[in-house]
């Protein structure tokens, strides 16, 4: 993981929009200003993969997660790895109680069936109750899934893709492609996710024919390295073994500008790092 925080601002580029600060709790005079046009207030998105809550000190702590998350404050969360009810996390609800303790609204795609009636999956913590879900099952030996929830002016997202077949992940970026063009037209889409890819890699290359990452690519998000293969220890020793990210569809990505992009230095709770970015619609 990286020594400390870093900033950045980006400037995305591409075409087209919509707005997308409902999301965050606004309603609708909130979201708009005495002249009509929409409010260009920065909503912060945050992506973590929190592994059931299991820390690096071998203890599943879900509070220990929250306090993770509300510390950054953010307005829409996309999370993997979460386990709902079942043996390993002593039947706790982690979506329900997750989404109680930080005071959102949980959002969960089973994706494994786990022992003691449990569900493991991914979810959207988000201020206000998606108009939409959407769950689009990807390819994977362990059964994948992307989450999609429409928004009153844009597309939140979360998936987790193939950690063990790289053919996996390239075979998933296809479905994700016309799943995001097909989900609700014309609104703008941001995606997050343990990608279980580097930014040199060729899913990422996919990914960015119609996504433009705004996380920080330059950190490191994961710091289990020891499980990882020769080759992958070796680049995660180096400090820049990035795999999670927050991106935009491209056909969207002008009208926004992207800040304060961060991978929190937060080793115990996860194996993986929080990714934030705070987003700003451009005025115009």
């Amino acid at each position: 993981m990286k020594r400390k925080d870093m900033k950045r601002i980006i400037n995305i580029g591409a075409a087209a929009g919509a707005v997308l600060f409902a999301a965050a709790g606004c309603s609708p005079e909130q979201g708009r200003t005495a002249q009509g046009a929409a409010d260009p207030r920065p909503l912060k998105m945050m992506s973590y993969n929190i592994r059931h809550c299991y820390g690096m000190d071998v203890t599943v702590d879900v509070q220990r997660v929250t306090a993770v998350i509300n510390a950054e404050k953010p307005d829409i969360v996309g999370l993997q790895e979460i386990d709902r009810k079942g043996d390993r996390v002593n039947g706790v609800d982690q979506p329900a109680e997750l989404g109680r303790l930080c005071g959102m609204h949980p959002t969960f795609a089973k994706t494994i069936s786990l022992p003691g009636n449990g569900e493991y999956g991914v979810m959207v913590l988000s201020r206000e109750k998606p108009l939409k879900v959407g769950r689009i099952p990807l390819p994977g030996e362990e059964p994948r899934m992307l989450l999609l929830c429409e928004f009153r002016d844009m597309v939140f997202g979360t998936t987790h893709l193939s950690v063990a077949n790289e053919k996996e992940r390239l075979d998933s970026i296809d479905i994700i492609r016309r799943s995001i063009a097909g989900f609700a037209p014309g609104k703008p889409v941001f995606l997050t996710g343990d990608w279980n890819s580097t930014p040199d890699s060729k899913v990422l290359q996919g990914m960015r024919e119609f996504m433009s990452v705004i996380s920080d690519e330059k950190c490191c998000t994961y710091h289990g390295g020891p499980n990882l293969s020769d080759e992958m220890r070796k680049l995660w020793s180096t400090g820049r073994f990035c795999i999670d990210y927050i991106a935009v569809d491209r056909a969207h990505a002008a009208e926004f500008s992207a800040s304060d992009a961060r991978v929190i230095d937060e080793r115990v709770a996860s194996d993986h790092a929080p990714v934030v970015v705070t987003v700003a619609k451009k005025v115009k």
